[in-house]
């Protein structure tokens, strides 16, 4: 009787040690940003809540830049537009400047 409870505990050891094993979540995850969501908060008042306002500020949806371009003059500014290195980190820099080029298409 000992035997085959031993052999039974051995057998279940065995299977659980086969198991797939689950990972543990992370802590560190990616935060999205919603583009929509910064550029109303930052940049709708001059631009107009769709890039478009009135003469005084460039038309973003017809504006030829490429995102790299779009993330440059939203960092360091550009004519009378201020900077927003120091208020956006470069994932939200990079979420409005993918909103931009969005409309283009």
């Amino acid at each position: 009787m000992k035997v085959l409870i031993y052999t039974a505990i051995v057998a279940l050891l065995m299977v659980a040690s086969c198991s797939k094993k689950t990972s543990a979540p992370t802590t560190a995850t990616a935060k999205v940003y919603d583009g929509a969501q910064l550029f109303a908060s930052n940049c709708a008042r001059c631009h107009g809540a769709q890039g478009v306002k009135d003469e005084r500020t460039p038309n973003l949806q017809t504006i030829p830049l490429d995102k790299a371009a779009l993330v440059k003059s939203i960092s360091f500014g550009k004519g009378r537009m201020p900077a927003f290195a120091d208020k956006l980190n470069d994932a939200e820099l990079s979420a409005v400047a993918d909103l931009i080029v969005s409309w283009h298409k």
